[in-house]
């Protein structure tokens, strides 16, 4: 291959990335979130995984212990297919984060003009104080769960 059309390959396939990702930053991850999670089945081998695969998380193959996050997939899956019971065991703040997706994703249609003026007169530091809520949550999950007070999913 020459180089000029080693750069033209070059240039395409960075034109073809630059596409998607304007493409994503437009609707957004969470409907594609939402969407895999929809088309997925409910956990499988009494909810130790999704389609029958091994967990791939680092941290436990590594540790052996829970992550922060160990269940969230499940439990939004869970949450997707109505199953509000099961989506709790897998992990507590699976249908917060479930709601926090859902709203993302309600977020990116047209709003009426008095709604849009009140997500507007939020200040900054209560959208963003939310994620960091989240968070805080969620390791605040796990270190009950480390500590025994709240069960490991299964």
């Amino acid at each position: 291959m020459t180089p000029p059309a080693l750069v033209s390959l070059i240039l395409a396939t960075r034109s073809g990335v630059v596409r998607v990702r304007g493409a994503l930053s437009r609707i957004g991850i969470a409907p594609l979130i939402l969407t895999l999670a929809t088309a997925m089945p409910l956990p499988v081998d009494g909810g130790r995984s999704l389609l029958g695969l091994p967990s791939l998380c680092v941290f436990y193959a590594t540790t052996g212990l829970p992550c922060p996050g160990c269940g969230i997939t499940r439990s939004v899956v869970c949450c997707c297919h109505l199953r509000l019971g099961e989506a709790l065991t897998y992990h507590p703040a699976g249908p917060l984060v479930f709601l926090w997706l859902t709203g993302a994703v309600l977020l990116r249609f047209p709003l009426p003009a008095a709604w849009r003026r009140w997500l507007h007169a939020l200040p900054l530091s209560l959208r963003s104080g939310a994620g960091i809520a989240l968070v805080a949550l969620l390791f605040g999950i796990w270190g009950a769960r480390l500590g025994g007070w709240l069960p490991s999913p299964p």
